[in-house]
């Protein structure tokens, strides 16, 4: 996984985010407020149309280069209507650009969908336009009326969001990407953002492949890591640390959030491990941790920092997206975490930023 050699200060990104957001507005005053509106409604069509670009391969196809639809749809096997009438809709949501000959080739914007882009978020687009997620959506009103739970998934699949992918291995394996692809956008903030020890062992609580572990032992290089995750899981984690040659510094040990986690480390890591789960899974999953966790040793929770009184356009919409797919998903401010932690016998400890995300501490 390749590490930015820098990573973008968190003020400056989110005064990026918000003069964007500013300039949107400004934009909109020139047209009829209705107008505005019901250009905001054909959001679905364009995650829906960024998702087909990746799903069939056209993406890919395109590449870093420009082609003609007519060619796409005979090389990719597509139907050639549909091909250009997508191809229209993405020139319109600037995913891609067209010359003068009816070429098309991937905007700036347009070019992380494909999957062998150096910032990729292929899968993560791919995940997005699933039917699992835009089904869930269509769930929010009767969320609205009977409350977050169960979550919009579960009413429309009738399981929960992992059990559509335990019934759908390859959505499953296509999340598992789609996490490392966000990972990595904040991946140099979130190595840089922590004082992770310089020795000593850190472990990575349903840490995935090992993407964020490997990236802090690289520059730890005294350190060794454990990383929990399912076996599956595991076993790709296997290549991926081998190749960075750290297969011989990480413990891979199978572990269950509810039931099994057992490993004696001086730093824990739970990235994007709270913000899936109501308060009560929250605590029980911290007391779990607590219970294993020597004396003084830390555990470092990581997800979006939600301030009431100042929504944002990540953290907001990220939160409204947890309680869609996620059985009482949320996302929390420092003082929410913190008073978790107390409930499952932590001690608080500090806040730290990095990127778009709050690193907050626990201490046994």
């Amino acid at each position: 996984m390749r590490v930015p050699p820098v990573s973008v200060p968190p003020a400056v990104l989110r005064a990026a985010l918000k003069s964007r957001a500013r300039l949107q507005n400004l934009v909109d005053r020139g047209v009829p407020a209705e107008i505005a509106l019901l250009d905001l409604t054909w959001g679905v069509q364009r995650t829906a149309v960024a998702g087909a670009l990746v799903t069939s391969g056209l993406a890919d196809a395109v590449g870093e280069d420009s082609r003609h639809p007519a060619e796409l749809a005979d090389e990719l096997g597509l139907d050639s209507d549909v091909t250009v009438r997508i191809l229209r809709t993405a020139l319109i949501a600037r995913l891609v650009a067209c010359n003068r000959d009816g070429r098309v080739s991937l905007s700036r914007v347009g070019a992380p969908l494909r999957r062998d882009h150096p910032s990729s978020v292929a899968s993560w687009v791919a995940t997005q336009a699933s039917q699992a997620v835009l089904s869930s959506y269509g769930q929010l009103d009767a969320q609205l009326r009977e409350g977050a739970e169960p979550s919009g998934v579960r009413r429309a699949t009738g399981g929960s969001l992992w059990d559509h992918f335990g019934a759908h291995p390859a959505e499953g394996a296509q999340f598992g990407r789609a996490m490392r692809e966000i990972t990595a956008i904040e991946l140099a903030a979130l190595v840089r953002g922590y004082p992770w020890p310089s020795s000593g062992v850190i472990c990575d609580v349903a840490g995935g492949i090992g993407t964020l572990l490997a990236a802090i032992l690289a520059r730890r290089t005294a350190a060794r890591g454990i990383l929990i995750d399912d076996p599956n899981v595991l076993t790709e984690a296997e290549g991926f640390l081998q190749a960075r040659g750290l297969a011989g510094r990480v413990d891979r040990r199978s572990g269950d959030l509810f039931a099994n986690l057992d490993a004696r480390a001086d730093v824990y890591i739970m990235k994007w491990i709270l913000h899936n789960w109501n308060d009560d899974a929250c605590r029980d999953i911290l007391s779990r941790l607590q219970n294993t966790m020597p004396a003084g040793a830390k555990v470092v929770t990581i997800d979006q920092h939600l301030d009431p009184e100042h929504p944002d356009g990540i953290a907001s919409i990220a939160d409204l997206h947890m309680m869609a797919v996620c059985e009482g998903g949320r996302e929390r401010d420092p003082e929410q975490v913190h008073a978790l932690m107390r409930d499952a016998g932590l001690k608080p400890g500090k806040v730290r930023h990095a990127g778009l995300h709050m690193l907050v501490e626990g201490v046994a």
